[in-house]
């Protein structure tokens, strides 16, 4: 492998068509560049992969950035630490700025919980929010209470209609519902029912981004002409011995389920019970590859996985954040995710690490 080519400031500037002096205001923030010459250097500079050197820059009178970030709770090796992770990694490409960062916590299956997070949140000195949304009217008060003081926020997991956020960063949800659909009814024995379950919740029906896949699995239907007859299903999350009183009623009296649909990340709850009572004549499929999903796929109670690239999305939620605290950088408000198949033959190839983090 050859050596790195090291750029100084004259063949940036040489490269891009502009002047050394131009490429020195956008390396350190002075200023009084035409939005012309800057996309000219911001472009040399991607291709060059010279932008770690902007980060590790620190401006002149640079304040203390203090950054908000609340998510749901969740156990190691779920979908939230994943974003996390890709959160640390992206705050060690800014390690010369002046950080701080809090993490709140609150209960994705009880909204009161999320009201008194939100509450707590709204109290606390911040400069910036990264939100993980679940409940939608909770979440459009309290991002609108943020746009009124001007503090900027960023969604990852799911967009939230109704709000002005600084980006998002997400899975297209419709289209991940459709993808669904579409691979379940391709797959599934015909004359069969779909049970579609849903995580018992206090205080609300269900997630964001839950409601938005369940549109997209219907319009598929719909638009495919599939008559299929549709059954809605719970389970409980927090209650192992609720949890098994409700499916075992439910299975029980659906016996001509051929196929089921989880909208969040929590499909090993269902094929868990699926293993323990040897129901394998059910199509399973969900979100997200934690490790018991995972071993769930392998094991063939679970047909698809859909990933949703959890450690790119926190990495770019604090890529935008910083960018444009520090530099002045706005970024595309809506930022989807490619929407990842995952099957027993392709998952021990494909990690959330593997994708290059673009700085």
């Amino acid at each position: 492998m050859g050596e790195k080519v090291k750029y100084r400031i004259s063949d940036i500037a040489a490269i891009a068509g502009v002047s050394s002096g131009t490429v020195d205001r956008i390396l350190h923030n002075r200023g009084g560049v035409s939005p012309e010459s800057r996309k000219k250097v911001e472009d040399v500079l991607q291709q060059i992969n010279y932008v770690c050197k902007i980060h590790s820059i620190t401006p002149k009178n640079e304040r203390q950035i203090r950054l908000l970030v609340i998510f749901p709770q969740h156990a190691p090796g779920e979908y939230w630490e994943q974003i996390e992770t890709g959160i640390e990694k992206a705050l060690s490409h800014f390690a010369n700025t002046k950080l701080k960062i809090r993490y709140l916590y609150y209960d994705q299956f009880d909204v009161f919980s999320c009201q008194k997070v939100f509450k707590e949140a709204l109290a606390l000195r911040k400069d910036a929010v990264i939100i993980g949304p679940a409940f939608y009217d909770e979440t459009v008060l309290f991002a609108n209470q943020l746009y009124m003081k001007d503090i900027p926020y960023v969604f990852v997991d799911t967009p939230v209609n109704n709000t002005e956020p600084l980006a998002t960063f997400a899975l297209h949800a419709f289209q991940a519902g459709r993808t669904q659909a579409k691979l379940l009814t391709s797959i599934m024995e015909p004359n069969k029912e779909i049970a579609l379950f849903q995580a018992k919740r206090i205080g609300d029906e269900t997630s964001i981004q839950s409601v938005v896949c369940q549109h997209g699995f219907f319009s598929y239907l719909k638009e495919n002409s599939l008559n299929i007859n549709i059954v809605y299903a719970q389970y409980n999350r927090t209650d192992a011995k609720q949890n098994e009183e409700m499916l075992t009623d439910f299975f029980r009296t659906h016996p001509n389920i051929g196929g089921a649909v989880v909208f969040n990340t929590c499909a090993y709850i269902i094929s868990d019970f699926m293993k323990r009572n040897n129901i394998k004549n059910v199509k399973l499929i969900g979100f997200d590859i934690n490790t018991r999903n995972v071993n769930a796929l392998k094991e063939g109670y679970i047909s698809h996985l859909i990933a949703e690239r959890p450690e790119y999305q926190g990495y770019m939620a604090i890529k935008a954040i910083l960018e444009y605290l520090i530099y002045n950088k706005k970024p595309e408000v809506y930022n989807y995710t490619p929407i990842d198949i995952i099957i027993n033959e392709t998952v021990d190839f494909y990690t959330t690490t593997n994708f290059a983090f673009a700085l």
